[in-house]
């Protein structure tokens, strides 16, 4: 077994005089063990042809190691790794690489069971999950890579038309995991987390005050300044907006432009990636609900995003991701987020629920 780094990564690939690359044991390790078959022979198994480092690229969007390896058979996979055991996690990241096992093997039961893919979108398939620690001793995923490009690195330089096109059809898409309220794989119901260790919880403000009481918890541990009484109290004055979610739908909680892949040339939308967060919640927790476009909202269906008290939850919604990415840009003392930006909007969110309460 080997060790990982303090970012949960492999060794890194080293190129020799020559200019190949030299592939560290422990990833043809993981390799043979996706994909081969029981009763082949080991020379049978793909060799690996190329390693692409995307943990500084597009998938600074987590936490985890991420890479893109490209295979002897012209295909490639993408494999996370989840930080070292020795890293500190916050409380929303545990466990997170297991989510995205189990959500992803759940909706490819519900595509199977509508006959194709929900709303005609690529998911990547998993490959092989694996927490025991036997390779390396970081939980890590292999997954079908999918070709295409990310919407928000290509939105800028995309018509008008060609962004309320994408954004019809997240809205399109994100509806699809709404509407799916039942559990091919038999797990049990309630709000919650997507994996099957998972508390949950069989009321809805319930399971989202534990949602927002775990990132406070983690920025109270870390001395982060933020207005927790107030945000606190803004949770507890519309739990009866929170109530109105009477049944869980599946949502994926970061799910916004950067987890949109785009068909090159076209630029249609093709694939969704990246659904470490995703779980049976309000699906108005989706990114992509709280400020949505003109175009988002045909997709997805305006009585969905306004009827009672959704504009009072997705505020309330707008408070948690804020939170989320100030306490995390503490924790991983990066720059990936604004963190005056996501004050400004922590504030702006915390005073129109003070106005809409005095309405």
């Amino acid at each position: 077994m080997v060790k990982t780094s303090v970012t949960g990564s492999v060794p890194e690939p080293s190129s020799p005089s020559g200019g190949q690359q030299t592939v560290p044991s422990e990833l043809q390790q993981i390799l043979a063990k996706a994909l081969l078959h029981p009763s082949s022979s080991p020379s049978t198994t793909p060799t690996i042809t190329g390693i692409t480092d995307l943990s500084t690229s597009q998938t600074t969007r987590t936490y985890n190691a991420s890479y893109k390896i490209t295979l002897s058979t012209n295909t490639s996979c993408v494999l996370k790794i989840s930080p070292s055991l020795e890293t500190r996690v916050l409380r929303y990241e545990r466990s997170i690489l297991e989510s995205e096992a189990d959500i992803l093997r759940l909706l490819a039961l519900l595509g199977e069971r509508k006959g194709g893919e929900l709303a005609n979108v690529t998911i990547p398939e998993v490959l092989s999950y694996d927490d025991t620690g036997n390779i390396i001793d970081s939980p890590y995923i292999l997954l079908s890579y999918i070709p295409g490009t990310r919407f928000d690195s290509e939105r800028g330089r995309m018509s008008s038309e060609q962004v309320e096109r994408v954004e019809r059809g997240m809205g399109r898409y994100l509806r699809s995991l709404a509407d799916a309220t039942s559990r091919p794989d038999g797990t049990g119901g309630g709000f919650g987390r997507a994996t099957r260790s998972a508390k949950r919880y069989p009321l809805w403000r319930d399971a989202f005050t534990a949602l927002v009481e775990a990132v406070l918890s983690d920025g109270e541990e870390m001395l982060v300044l933020l207005p927790y009484q107030e945000i606190r109290l803004q949770v507890r004055l519309w739990s009866s907006a929170l109530d109105e979610v009477v049944g869980p739908s599946l949502a994926v909680l970061d799910f916004d432009d950067g987890a949109v892949l785009l068909a090159p040339g076209s630029l249609e939308m093709v694939g969704a990636v990246d659904f470490e967060r995703a779980g049976w919640y309000d699906p108005l927790l989706c990114a992509a609900c709280l400020r949505p476009s003109r175009a988002f909202v045909e997709g997805y269906g305006a009585e969905a995003l306004e009827v009672g008290g959704a504009k009072a939850r997705r505020l309330l919604y707008s408070c948690y991701y804020a939170c989320v990415k100030v306490v995390s840009a503490y924790c991983r003392g990066t720059g990936d987020c604004d963190e005056m930006e996501e004050r400004k909007n922590l504030m702006s969110s915390l005073n129109e629920l003070a106005n809409l309460a005095g309405q």
